[in-house]
């Protein structure tokens, strides 16, 4: 079953500009690459639970061509358009998906070139749905740390840590939790440390405006940090217009690498 949150997809449309803007946000941003389609190329914010925080562009905006995501719809308002969770046996897991009816898109083999040169490899797949978003998912083929860095890469001055809480607008909150049960095969909302929340236009105006502007998905971010109490909402102008809210991390409560098994 799927039950780790690998990342959440942040798309812009100056990639030099937003790298520099979450700087002065107080995130440590690490240079992506170009994916193998050669239409995106991203930065990452990697955080010690091993989740991340993915700033996305098209290499031209003008380019009427589409990524396997599905993203340049989403490219005249960008912000946080998706997210994705980790399998470690993507083929397996979309036997089991199916078998539980859902229709499923992939695998289908993917890829980024590194700064440096060197190539990674992953698979991927998406659920096919009508009326919500269920994350895409992926498989690491090559090491997952290249993919994702950790170290010095996942300190950031501001203190966040992880992905505490993802906010997802949705029409159906009911029915999306049954399926998110029927994907994560429990019944709460988790995936690993992350809390999901389903807001309904009734509950959350903002989540009426996303969904009138591009459909179900993921609203807003929570990430945890070191600094007891803390409530902080980061400025929308540097975030690209993301809602993203420091929290304090629970007491007792530790960091456990999404990548950990």
């Amino acid at each position: 079953m799927l039950t780790r949150l690998d990342h959440l997809v942040i798309l812009v449309r100056d990639l030099d500009r937003a790298v520099r803007d979450y700087e002065r946000l107080g995130f440590a941003v690490t240079p992506g690459g170009e994916h193998a389609d050669g239409l995106t190329r991203n930065a990452l914010i990697p955080f010690e639970d091993g989740s991340y925080l993915e700033l996305v562009a098209f290499v031209d905006p003008e380019d009427i061509r589409d990524n396997v995501w599905g993203w340049r719809r989403f490219l005249s308002s960008g912000g946080l358009i998706d997210y994705c969770a980790t399998s470690d046996d993507l083929r397996e897991e979309v036997r089991g998906l199916e078998e539980r009816d859902l229709d499923v898109d992939g695998p289908t083999d993917g890829g980024r070139r590194l700064p440096d040169g060197r190539e990674i490899r992953w698979r991927i797949a998406r659920i096919r749905q009508e009326g919500r978003l269920l994350p895409f998912l992926i498989e690491d083929l090559t090491p997952r740390e290249l993919r994702v860095p950790g170290g010095p890469s996942a300190e950031h001055p501001n203190g966040a840590v992880g992905i505490a809480l993802l906010e997802v607008a949705t029409p159906d909150a009911e029915g999306d939790a049954r399926a998110f049960a029927s994907l994560t095969g429990a019944p709460s909302l988790r995936l690993g440390p992350c809390a999901l929340s389903l807001l309904t236009p009734e509950q959350e105006d903002e989540a009426r405006g996303r969904l009138d502007a591009s459909g179900p998905g993921p609203l807003a971010v929570g990430l945890a940090t070191d600094v007891p109490g803390r409530a902080e909402e980061l400025d929308r102008r540097l975030s690209h217009g993301v809602r993203i809210r420091l929290l304090g991390r629970p007491p007792g409560a530790k960091v456990v690498p999404t990548g950990a098994r």
